[in-house]
């Protein structure tokens, strides 16, 4: 079985262990976003107060929203992590002012499919 340079044990000193907890504190962050958008889309799809094709179309499209967070998270997880693991880092947050962005437009659509 291989490992993964990530897998790899590394000690604990310094800043190294700090800004891999960080990293992993902020991927879980991601995943509860994306976890809470995506139930918010089946809560909506399952109780909305006019339920049908527009409901279950609202839900859709909030799910997909939330799947789209949860991807972006890990994706941006794995690569810090592989920043940090080579010793170096590059801030990039063009990724994530467009997952929202992208996030508050579907929720918007979902908004005006439910009126």
């Amino acid at each position: 079985m291989t490992r993964h340079a990530h897998d790899a044990e590394q000690p604990a000193t310094g800043s190294t262990a700090r800004d891999h907890l960080a990293n992993e504190r902020t991927y879980l962050a991601w995943l509860r976003t994306g976890i809470s958008v995506a139930a918010l889309g089946v809560a909506v799809a399952k109780f909305a107060p006019h339920p049908g094709a527009h409901a279950v179309a609202a839900g859709l499209i909030l799910l997909v929203a939330g799947l789209l967070v949860t991807a972006y998270g890990t994706i941006r997880y794995r690569s810090v992590a592989r920043q940090l693991n080579a010793g170096v880092f590059a801030p990039v947050s063009f990724g994530a002012i467009t997952t929202a962005g992208v996030v508050t437009v579907l929720a918007l659509i979902a908004v005006l499919v439910l009126i």
